[in-house]
């Protein structure tokens, strides 16, 4: 089932978040640049919903029940269709805090997403999670204004590593029904 954004910015909070600028086609954390080279990014457990944010404040979320079941889009102007999935990386964010939360409702990122979790629909790998490679953008025209679309690759399946979802709060599934996925002790150096 194809993600729906159909609904006719990005979250700008840091920390345990990743935030995609589609005007640089660039990537930040802690509101420092890095380069996304390649990652694990939990799209079994993608959750989609409404999102609103208003500069200088916290994003607010009206989240799917799955995402066979949209939820009722929330009265008031502003709300947009966005999504939330866990990007486990020990290169890219540190031995530490290997995973974020990437969460926004921006155009552009949004087209991003749906044409990966397309990419995964066809090709994945039961009990197992997809390694994802950024490949730059593409700037594209939406309605009066233009975005750059970000471009992921999947590049392999693993199997899931130790702290995606394990005692997350961001990683309790509500979306697709899965059967139990393995994890390992160790996730290849290059992630």
């Amino acid at each position: 089932m194809p993600l729906d954004f159909s609904n006719g910015g990005s979250s700008t909070l840091t920390g345990g978040y990743i935030r995609y600028m589609a005007s640089t086609s660039s990537w930040q954390s802690r509101g420092e640049p890095f380069k996304f080279g390649q990652a694990v990014m939990d799209l079994e457990n993608i959750r989609t919903g409404w999102c609103y944010i208003a500069e200088g404040t916290a994003p607010e979320w009206v989240m799917d029940g799955s995402l066979k079941d949209r939820a009722a889009k929330p009265q008031g102007e502003g709300w947009k269709r966005g999504f939330k999935v866990d990007v486990f990386s020990k290169s890219m964010f540190g031995e530490d805090e290997p995973v974020k939360e990437w969460a926004t409702n921006a155009t552009g990122a949004t087209m991003g997403i749906q044409a990966l979790y397309a990419e995964y629909e066809r090709s994945r790998e039961e009990g197992k999670v997809p390694v994802v490679e950024f490949v730059g953008a593409t700037p594209t025209k939406v309605g009066k204004g233009n975005t750059n679309v970000p471009n992921f690759k999947i590049v392999k399946y693993v199997d899931r590593p130790v702290g995606l979802g394990d005692d997350d709060a961001f990683s309790a599934p509500v979306s697709i029904p899965s059967s139990e996925a393995q994890t390992t002790e160790v996730l290849d150096a290059e992630f």
